[in-house]
């Protein structure tokens, strides 16, 4: 009898079958199946996916702008036309109040008026770094509160409720308080500014003037002029992005929201 199985070759010989004719015939040889090993390559059986066409871009359906674009730009729907005029002042208001300080700085009417309700943000400010125990901090917690108080109104109004013109306004005076810290940035080598004690800093003993003292330990006194410019600039440009960013929450409700009142 042939044997089907030759160890030394590792294969399988050809086996013969006698049919009913007493024929002799060869059955086709196996390969034996080596088992597989972590080495081996694996055949990939590539599925084909059928991927949805986009839809067109349009500003009629936010579901069509990418993702960056609904967080920053799309905007809660309005309650009517009269509110609609209501934020439309706001807006005309704060193009106003931004022309004012361009043309006119800190000593622009609306400039005085503002800083006046900074300056209790500013001293709050001191009192809230205080707690670190760090002179410059302490110093420097005033500007930064009054930055950081605007940005909490604005983040609290924007990324829940989804009222841009409100963040808009209160990014807006976070910016303002920029131009109000640049003031006093500039003040900081000759400081000529009226303080809260009713003298200037250069009457002060060493510490009194924020800005003098903060960029004093940095070793920055002598470059006072370019930072107060670079954080003019960042104020200026600011409120104006953010009288736009308000004005397209209004173009928005009236050309793509209003008739879903």
């Amino acid at each position: 009898m042939e044997i089907p199985y030759c160890k030394f070759l590792g294969i399988f010989k050809p086996m013969k079958d006698e049919n009913e004719s007493g024929i002799v015939e060869e059955r086709p040889a196996r390969q034996m199946v080596r088992p597989t090993k972590a080495t081996d390559d694996v055949p990939l059986h590539l599925v084909s996916v059928k991927h949805e066409t986009p839809s067109t871009f349009s500003l009629a359906e936010p579901g069509s702008w990418p993702v960056v674009m609904q967080f920053f730009l799309y905007p809660k729907t309005l309650a009517g036309t009269p509110f609609f005029i209501v934020r439309a002042f706001l807006v005309v208001m704060m193009a106003f109040y931004s022309v004012q300080l361009v043309q006119e700085g800190y000593d622009a009417w609306v400039a005085q008026f503002l800083h006046c309700l900074n300056l209790p943000v500013h001293e709050t400010g001191h009192l809230v770094f205080s707690i670190f125990g760090n002179r410059v901090l302490h110093s420097l917690g005033g500007s930064l509160f009054q930055i950081i108080m605007p940005l909490v109104f604005c983040f609290a109004l924007w990324i829940k409720p989804r009222d841009i013109l409100g963040a808009s306004i209160a990014l807006w005076w976070a910016f303002e308080n920029f131009i109000d810290v640049a003031v006093y940035i500039d003040d900081a080598l000759h400081m000529k500014l009226m303080l809260i004690s009713g003298g200037t800093g250069a009457e002060a003993p060493y510490g009194f003037h924020d800005w003098n003292f903060i960029l004093s330990e940095m070793g920055l006194l002598l470059k006072y002029d370019t930072i107060a410019n670079a954080v003019y600039t960042a104020g200026y440009v600011g409120m104006w992005l953010c009288v736009l960013w308000g004005a397209w929450s209004l173009f928005y409700y009236w050309f793509f929201q209003r008739n879903d009142d």
